[in-house]
């Protein structure tokens, strides 16, 4: 990937909650690139590190949440050209004018995130008028009114409070806020986990006609694999705060390398196919405080060796390059073969049917 196409470069990212001996590393050497335009599925159980990465890269951790390394490049697009942003480095004042009109963020819940005591057109004239003064109210109205048609909500929709729309017209909203400045990235926090399955489907169909149109960067955070396949171009999955896999979508879909991965995508059942047994993942979430030796995964991975409980996995190459998996069953010096079901998977024939 040359560095013309990128919009985000992240390298050996930190993240920690409190302080000396009492800190808990949330977030744990990650590093990846995403493409102009492109769509990167973030996925992994609540407490994996997801929600906290994009907080921290975006600057919009609260205490005592830590950047404790790492770079952040943001590339900015103006009518002068492009330049880099250093997304750590920047001032507060920095960060804020960058936010909005050239990165914003989608947060987990539209009811918590608009304000219950003003209507829809009262959030969207804020916005508007706070990175454009010299707008006018009507001009402001005008493209609150043109935000609202890109998520097929009505016009008269912004003369509403937030409780008097459905929770997807809510989410709806919050997207069209987070493109009213026409920004190069946008950050979406499982916006879908509150909805129903058809809206879901309806919402990530949105994104992706709205992607096509507006050439926008997306990292979307979800627990869902099954619905990152249908949108994203490449699938980061996390545990304990690490990446544990990245590969493009449909080949993560058809074969997870990871047993994390493929327990994730075991635990959502197929809309096509014969009935089968539900396995998830068994155990809980490790305790970040207290994690085990080795790799973090082994006290609840099926195909654990005596090196997964002493030696942490790097990530490594696989697929010519195509996929990263920290997972020493993948390491040609490993004395154990591949499990068939980390070579392959039915879920690719069920995807290419549906």
């Amino acid at each position: 990937m040359s560095s013309s196409t990128r919009i985000l470069d992240v390298k050996n990212f930190y993240v920690a909650y409190g302080y000396g001996e009492d800190a808990v590393q949330a977030v744990t050497d990650v590093s990846f690139t995403l493409e102009k335009g492109h769509v990167l599925g973030v996925a992994g159980e609540s407490g994996s590190g997801k929600s906290t990465l994009v907080y921290g890269l975006t600057r919009l951790l609260r205490a005592p949440g830590v950047i404790t390394g790492g770079d952040v490049t943001l590339r900015l697009q103006s009518p002068d050209g492009e330049r880099d942003f250093d997304m750590l480095a920047a001032s507060d004042a920095d960060i804020r004018a960058v936010r909005w009109s050239h990165v914003s963020i989608v947060m987990q819940s539209a009811l918590n995130a608009l304000n219950p005591m003003r209507k829809i057109g009262k959030e969207f004239d804020e916005v508007l008028r706070t990175h454009d003064p010299k707008s006018t109210k009507a001009q402001r109205r005008e493209r609150s009114e043109e935000l609202l048609g890109l998520v097929k909500l009505a016009p008269d929709r912004l003369q509403r409070f937030p409780h008097e729309l459905s929770g997807g017209q809510r989410q709806r909203v919050m997207i069209a806020m987070a493109l009213a400045l026409q920004p190069e990235l946008v950050i979406m926090d499982e916006p879908t986990t509150a909805l129903d399955v058809v809206t879901q489907r309806e919402i990530v169909s949105e994104l992706h006609d709205l992607r096509e149109k507006l050439g926008f960067a997306l990292i979307f955070i979800t627990h869902d694999l099954s619905l990152l396949v249908e949108l994203a171009d490449d699938i980061m999955v996390m545990y304990a705060g690490r990446i544990v896999e990245r590969a493009p979508a449909l080949d993560l879909y058809r074969a997870p390398r990871h047993p994390y991965t493929l327990g994730l995508m075991d635990s959502f059942p197929p809309l096509q196919g014969e009935r089968q047994v539900m396995t998830g993942i068994p155990g809980t979430p490790p305790n970040l405080k207290n994690l085990p030796t080795g790799c973090a995964f082994h006290p609840r991975c099926p195909y654990a060796m005596d090196r997964c409980r002493t030696e942490e996995p790097e990530l490594m190459s696989l697929d010519n390059g195509e996929r990263l998996v920290a997972c020493w069953l993948h390491d040609p010096s490993s004395s154990a073969a591949v499990p068939v079901a980390l070579r392959h998977s039915p879920h690719g024939d069920q995807q290419e049917q549906s």
